[in-house]
Formats: structure tokens, C-alpha cells, sequence
């Protein structure tokens, strides 16, 4: 930004009618206007230049005729202008009435940008150097400095509605449960907010044309998942899988992988492709020439919804399996709520009591010597239930001075019976340490509201499951493709050739899978098909490596776990290559898989023992969480299954050998023995 110019008497910016900043000292006072209190903010710059020297600039074209160059440029701009209005305004959205649970239309407020503006007044730009061809491109530049201005002002005016679209509609993602107190104190009514018309921005649009054509240089495969029998009959992207080179191209192109889902491939290197010639097409891709240059056509939202619907459908079936399993698990469970231990020994119970941290009862502390095995299915933090069939849970102590009373009365007698129940809240702490990786962004939160309180911002943050973190594969730049060649310096598929020639003989794919397995931590060598090479063809191939011309780079994993890749054999039938990268469990979700408790549905209770406020979102929690997480490197979180809570609060209504989750007569006590 160090080349841009603009004078402080230039820039005018209203909030909500008051003047925040100054006109020029020649300027006559603004004149009072009536103002619109939804116009909450107005910007305006004007008198805007530019001297960028020694810009860099590039092109290359990757098919007949070959052109290439590079070189810097000077450009100036002057008299440029812009200008923002944002306005509170209203809008329909759909919703369910708590009552009667069918979908109404009801009017809510919403903020959007409803004037962007731009322009230049004048463009200059000048290539460096010497000679015929400099001397042409300048002349052509001069001769069409007017559309190029045209182009710039299009660029900006993008740039503008894209990054504002972005801002406002996070705000108002956040500022939605508030707007009663919003509209309350800016003494606004809803009904007398002008409605919002199509042209008003309220999220971020696709900032690129129609069409988006995007380089492959690497000689690894291109990494497209592509649907080759869609109705249409042309090839659609399903989408740019993780660890391929088509997403990181993608990103390197500063575009979001996801806006190609259901996107169509136009052409290949410059040549067009229609429907009668979809083979030729797919010949192209396969073709592992580089540099390779696709275009696509992206797609509306309707087509990205189809795409969805074909991924959803082929995972359906596992889907639905697992959570079979999980439902009759989680019966079994709640069927099994409560174990019931008959004491016969003369001797002491054998058990160091405390009270529960939110004083509903006594939990087990810990288990006198030798005394655990006197208690199967009992661990430590399980509540005491009942004591000779009576309840001894209440709150605020009642519980405790219940429990003490009864066992101080009746702990000598024998038989006695002493009935226990899972705690519904679970302490989880997450230490760093050298191995660990991932971090809070692997837990997946959303936010509960209240069962027919819509408007109500007492929300409860539940955790719904785990994010996948890279893989020292993918956070090591390994596309698929690429050749595993070294494990801690021991040769396996094109390494044994690199290292020992052609007539090398290379252990198997199940040998060295049992390799991965086996040895921790991992230092592993890729080698990948060298781009510099200038002979005309290369003979290394998706899944068969040229070793004359490779180039090799390492990366370090704790364990095979946690490379994140699959490999399959090269054609040659030694090589070994990466078939497919994926996310791995990072170290939150190894560590709190490892707890075995049932934590996904849990709300979130605290962290680092303060209590999660009502009004906070998923997001905040992750970011809080993140900071801990860096700055002091460990994260304590309590989660409470609220559903198991509900059923321990009932237990005062029924007798310690029946259950809260059967079927149970008005007189609960009927189904005693």
C-alpha cells in the first residue's frame, strides 16, 4: 500500500448521520440533511492515486505457440474514487412455529452494503525495457488504456462487494439473536426498515468470472475426482480432494477448492471440448504431459447440491450401519444404568468417599487396598446411589447429608446392599508435548437452543464430533502420485533402484506397510518426477517412476497412524506409491477416544473451569480453546451427557433394581422382586 496516496481531507465517513471525519479546510460546512437512521454507515474517499514501480508481471502459454516472458512494469492511476453505503434493512426468512411445528415467514432485520461505487480517472501503464517488442506492447496499452481502466474498476468493485459480503455476513450471523436489542436501542422499528432488493449485498459472492483456468506443472497425477456419466454429458468435478495437486493449485491460486464442486471441464491446453467429444477430453487429462492448463465452468449452488446428493448416497449405506450400532449399544447402556453391590464382609466397605463437584451425592474417591475386586463394573467418580434400596441423590447437599446419615446408621450391617451409577460429568486434560499435533479446530461443536424458545440466546454447546488434522503427509506437501523411496534410510521401491540400480531387488508392499507399522518415529523420503527436466516426453507415469530424473524431500511422523496416506504398487510392480491422503486423528481426538467414555452429544460445561457463558457461539469456544492451547499448552474441558443426567435425577423415583428407562406402572415400586 506504500504507493497509494490519499489526503485525510479526502476521506468522509458517517456513522449512523454523525460526520466522523473532516472535509478539506476550503470546503464549506456539510449542510443538515434529514437522516435515515438504517443508514448506518456511509465511507467515501475521493482524490485517490497510485505509482506502482517495478511491478512484476508473467505469462505463460502452455500450448501452440509456447509463449512465455516475464519482465516489470510502472503504473500510475489518478482521480480515483469509491464509495460504500451499508443500511440496516428487512428481510423474510423461513422458520418453524414451537407450537404447531409447521414452516411460517417471518420478517427479520439484516445488514447489507446498498451502494458500492468506483472510479478512475485516468490509467497509465509502461513495460520496462528495450526493443520492438516493448515498444508495441506500450503502444497497445496506450491505445487501450480506457478498457484496461474499465477492467481495474471492475476488479475493485469486486474485490469490494466480495470482501464485504464476507464481514457482514459473519456480523450477522452473530448479531441474529440480538437484533430485538439492536432494533430496541437504536429506537428502530422493524416494519419501517426498507425491504432488501436482489442488487444488496449481504455475503460474499464468487469474485472470479464464470470462467476459471488453473496450471498443473508437478508430474504427479492432477488429483481431480471426476463424475463421467452425469446427464449432461460433459465431465463434472465432484471435487479437489486433500493432498492433491489440483487442491493445492487451487490455493496457490488464491480460490476456495470447494467453488469447482459441479463445475464442468471446458478445455484442456487451449482445445475446446464439446459433448460428441468427451473421450478426446478424458485422453487429455489422462496425458501425463506438463504444464497442463484446464478450464472450468463453475456452477451455481443447484448444481454443487447435486454433486453433494451423489457423495451422500455412496456413503449412505456405512452410515447408516454404524449408527445401527451405535443406537443398540447406547440401549444397552441406558438399560444397565445402575450396578448393585451386596457387602457380606464384616469388615469396612472399603471405599474413601467425596462429594460430587456440583453437590449432588458422594462419588467414589478411591478403593481402599485389595477392596476393588469386592466391586466389579465400580470405578472411581461413580456416584452412590442407593444404600439398602434408598436413594441418597439431592441437591444442594441433600444427597450427601443423606448418604452419610444412612451409612453411619446402617454401613455396619450385613447384607448390605450399595447401588452405584455412572457420573454424567467427565474431566478431560490435554497436554502438549513433543508429539502432539492437531490441536481444539479437531472438535466439531454446534450450538443448542432450548426446545420452542427460537429466540432465546441461552444456547448450550454440544460436542457432535471430530474433525480430521493433517497428516504429516499432507502438512509435508506429498501429492498422490509421489514415490515413497526411503524409511529411516532403509530403500524401498524406486529407492532400492536409486541406491543399488536397476537390478535391485525391492521388498513387497505388505513388507513394507509391516515396516510403517512397526518402527516409531518415522523419517520418510518421497521422490517425485523432476519438472525441470527439458526432454520432450517424460517416462514417468502416475504410477511408475523415472529415476534419472527425480527429486527427492523428507518428512518426519510419530507413527504410522499418523502419515495420513494410502500406497498402492507402481506399474513396474516394486515401486511404491501414494495412493490417496486423508486426515488422521490429531490429539485431542486420540486422547479423549481414548477416555472410552461417550462423549459425542456432551454439552460443554467449562474450560479450564470457567463456565462456558449462554451467549457464546462454536467458534469462540474453538478460538479460546486455540489460545490456551498455544500459550500455556494444555486444555482442561468438562462435558456433561445431559441425557444420562437427566436419567441419575430420577433415580429418587424409582427403586435401585428397576431402571428410569423402562416401562414402568404408576406404582413404580411394582416392579420390585
Amino acid at each position: 500500500m506504500a504507493g497509494f496516496k490519499v489526503q485525510k481531507e479526502d476521506i468522509y465517513i458517517e456513522i449512523a448521520g454523525i460526520q466522523a471525519a473532516q472535509h478539506s479546510k476550503g470546503d464549506e460546512p456539510p449542510q443538515s440533511r434529514e437522516v435515515k437512521a438504517s443508514e448506518l454507515l456511509v465511507i467515501d474517499v475521493k482524490n485517490i492515486s497510485a505509482t506502482l514501480d517495478d511491478a512484476v508481471w508473467s505469462f505463460e502459454q502452455t500450448y501452440m505457440p509456447y509463449l512465455k516472458g516475464c519482465g516489470k512494469a510502472n503504473t500510475k492511476l489518478w482521480s480515483g474514487s469509491i464509495r460504500l453505503k451499508f443500511e440496516l434493512r428487512r428481510h423474510l426468512i423461513k422458520s418453524t412455529d414451537p407450537d404447531n411445528g409447521e414452516e411460517k415467514e417471518t420478517w427479520e432485520p439484516v445488514l447489507c452494503l446498498n451502494d458500492r461505487y468506483c472510479s478512475i480517472g485516468g490509467i497509465e501503464l509502461v513495460f520496462q525495457g528495450e526493443g520492438r517488442i516493448t515498444w508495441v506492447a506500450n503502444k497497445m496499452t496506450n491505445w487501450l488504456k480506457n478498457p484496461l481502466r474499465d477492467y481495474v474498476v471492475g476488479v475493485i468493485v469486486n474485490a469490494l462487494t466480495n470482501n464485504s459480503g464476507w464481514l457482514i455476513d459473519h456480523l450477522n450471523q452473530n448479531l441474529s439473536p440480538y437484533w430485538e436489542f439492536v432494533m430496541r436501542t437504536a429506537k428502530l422499528e422493524l416494519m419501517n426498515l426498507p425491504i432488501l432488493e436482489q442488487h444488496h449485498v449481504i455475503k460474499a459472492e464468487i469474485a472470479q468470472a464464470d470462467e476459471v483456468e488453473l496450471v498443473w506443472r508437478e508430474k504427479v497425477p492432477l488429483g481431480l475426482n471426476i463424475l463421467t456419466n452425469d446427464k449432461s454429458g460433459y465431465l463434472k468435478v465432484i471435487d479437489l480432494p486433500r493432498g492433491t495437486q489440483a487442491r493445492q493449485v487451487a490455493q496457490q491460486a488464491q480460490l476456495d477448492p470447494d467453488i469447482f464442486k459441479g463445475s464442468t471441464i471446458v478445455s484442456v491446453n487451449g482445445r475446446r471440448y464439446g459433448p460428441d467429444s468427451q473421450v478426446d477430453l478424458f485422453s487429455a487429462l489422462k496425458d501425463p504431459s506438463r504444464p497442463k492448463s484446464i478450464l472450468f465452468r463453475l456452477v451455481g449452488e443447484g448444481d454443487v447440491t447435486h454433486i453433494d446428493r451423489i457423495i451422500q448416497k455412496q456413503n449412505s449405506k456405512n452410515e447408516s450401519s454404524r449408527n445401527s450400532k451405535k443406537q443398540s449399544k447406547n440401549r444397552d447402556d441406558d438399560a444397565n444404568i445402575i450396578t448393585t453391590i451386596n457387602v457380606t464382609d464384616r469388615e469396612s466397605i472399603g471405599i474413601k468417599f467425596a462429594a460430587s463437584p456440583d453437590g449432588y451425592g458422594l462419588i467414589v474417591s478411591e478403593f481402599l487396598e485389595g477392596s476393588q475386586n469386592n466391586y466389579p463394573g465400580v470405578e472411581p467418580n461413580y456416584f452412590l446411589s442407593h444404600v439398602n434400596n434408598n436413594c441418597v441423590l439431592g441437591d444442594n447437599g441433600e444427597g450427601k447429608e443423606k448418604a452419610l446419615r444412612l451409612l453411619e446408621s446402617e454401613g455396619a450391617l450385613r447384607p448390605l446392599s450399595l447401588s452405584f451409577v455412572k457420573p454424567y460429568l467427565y474431566n478431560i486434560t490435554i497436554e502438549k508435548d513433543a508429539q502432539s499435533f492437531g490441536g481444539p479446530s479437531e472438535l466439531v461443536f454446534s450450538e443448542l437452543k432450548p426446545v420452542g424458545e427460537s429466540g432465546s440466546t441461552d444456547n448450550k454447546i454440544a460436542l457432535t464430533g471430530y474433525a480430521l488434522a493433517e497428516g504429516a503427509a499432507e502438512s509435508g506437501k506429498v501429492f498422490v502420485g509421489d514415490n515413497l523411496v526411503f524409511i529411516n534410510g532403509i530403500p524401498v521401491g524406486a529407492g532400492c533402484r536409486i541406491k543399488d540400480g536397476r537390478k535391485a531387488k525391492c521388498p513387497p508392499l505388505v513388507v513394507v506397510i509391516d515396516m510403517l507399522k512397526r518402527m516409531s518415529p518415522l523419517a520418510l523420503t518421497f521422490a517425485r518426477a523432476d519438472t525441470e527436466q527439458k526432454a520432450g516426453r517424460s517416462r514417468s507415469s502416475a504410477l511408475s517412476l523415472n529415476i534419472d530424473a527425480v527429486r527427492t524431500f523428507s518428512l518426519e511422523a510419530f507413527d504410522y497412524d499418523h502419515i495420513g496416506c494410502t500406497f498402492v504398487v507402481g506399474n513396474n510392480g516394486t515401486d511404491i506409491v501414494v495412493r490417496s491422503i486423508s486426515g488422521v486423528e490429531g490429539s485431542f481426538q486420540r486422547h479423549m477416544n481414548a477416555t472410552k467414555l461417550p462423549l459425542i452429544g456432551c454439552v460443554l460445561e467449562s474450560v479450564d473451569d470457567e463456565i462456558v457463558p449462554s451467549y457464546v457461539n462454536s467458534q469462540l469456544i474453538i478460538n479460546a480453546m486455540s489460545r490456551r492451547w498455544v500459550g500455556i499448552g494444555s486444555v482442561k474441558l468438562t462435558f456433561c451427557n445431559q441425557k444420562h443426567k437427566d436419567a441419575v435425577r430420577k433415580l429418587c423415583s424409582f427403586p435401585a433394581n428397576c431402571s428410569p428407562f423402562d416401562d414402568v406402572p404408576s406404582n413404580v415400586y411394582g416392579c420390585m422382586n
